[in-house]
């Protein structure tokens, strides 16, 4: 299986090995028709272009990947309604398409903000985890999680302004008042990218990032940063829950979508699915955020 370089957060919407093949659907799929024909409520799914390993196609041409695993799961749970998945291309397309109703739901990896939770419909229960840690020096050896940073007062690296990100860490601020990490915004877009380079070279001591990224971009030696792998490490700290975004208006999905995925999550598939896709459970540092 090919791994795919991914060069944005949230372009993605942040693993190895594992794929099971299934026949996708498309917007003019027979599993499309008849859903109409049986009556059910035809559910419009975007998803990302080569988002691997959240949704992708494998060698045969199946559509697949972690997220669409579990949407997939979910269409056999709720019966009143029928899933199709589109291949929206980019993230802009997908939440243009959300916001004027060519898709019902959008797949991003996309984390929660109050923004986002504002804007659309964020079900209570999450559809996966992404594992957040720490870009550091290869050298350092004292720092093992948030509270390291927070306590010897390191400086974090901005991140852009209303980024899945930033609010990981100001929700630990929030958590941990009065020994806060110190957190800037940004609107630097390159600001996620150029991270990396920032820490290598000493301008900020540590920045955050998903581990799935961080493998892929900076592990990898096919990926783009791979010349600061010799630089940097990564350190886990905390899983992250990601979420399907559904149209603000369809209220009825969204309660059958955090139903459905509470049964998934309580059965432990999505911890089998995230060592399929990811090669490990990326809810292992749950915090339950």
């Amino acid at each position: 299986m090919k791994k795919k370089t991914i060069v944005s957060l949230l372009l993605v919407a942040v693993l190895a090995i594992g794929a099971t093949g299934c026949t996708k659907k498309t917007e003019t799929s027979e599993a499309g028709k008849k859903a109409e024909d049986n009556g059910k409520k035809v559910v419009n799914v975007a998803y990302q272009n080569n988002a691997f390993p959240l949704a992708y196609e494998d060698e045969s041409g199946n559509l697949t990947g972690y997220e669409i695993e579990v949407m997939k799961i979910l269409d056999e749970k709720l019966e009143d309604y029928e899933f199709k998945f589109i291949n929206a291309g980019t993230q802009e397309a997908e939440y243009t398409g959300l916001t004027t109703g060519k898709f019902d739901i959008v797949l991003s990896n996309a984390f929660y903000t109050d923004e986002r939770d504002k804007a659309y419909n964020l079900p209570k229960n999450p559809i996966g985890a992404s594992l957040v840690g720490l870009v550091l020096p290869k050298d350092n050896k004292d720092v093992k999680g948030f509270d390291d940073v927070a306590k010897k007062k390191l400086s974090l690296a901005p991140i852009l302004a209303g980024d899945g990100l930033y609010y990981v860490v100001y929700k630990y601020n929030q958590e941990h008042q009065g020994a806060e990490i110190k957190l800037d915004a940004t609107d630097d877009a390159n600001a996620f990218m150029n991270s990396i380079g920032w820490v290598a070279d000493g301008r900020y001591d540590t920045a955050v990032w998903p581990k799935n990224y961080y493998e892929q971009i900076v592990t990898d030696k096919k990926g783009d940063l791979h010349d600061f792998d010799a630089k940097v490490k990564f350190v886990e700290c905390r899983s992250v829950h990601t979420y399907p975004v559904i149209k603000k208006d369809l209220t009825e999905l969204a309660e059958a979508v955090d139903k459905g995925l509470g049964e998934i999550k309580e059965t432990g598939k999505m911890n089998e699915l995230s060592k399929q896709f990811y090669g490990y459970d990326a809810f292992a540092y749950d915090s339950s955020n």
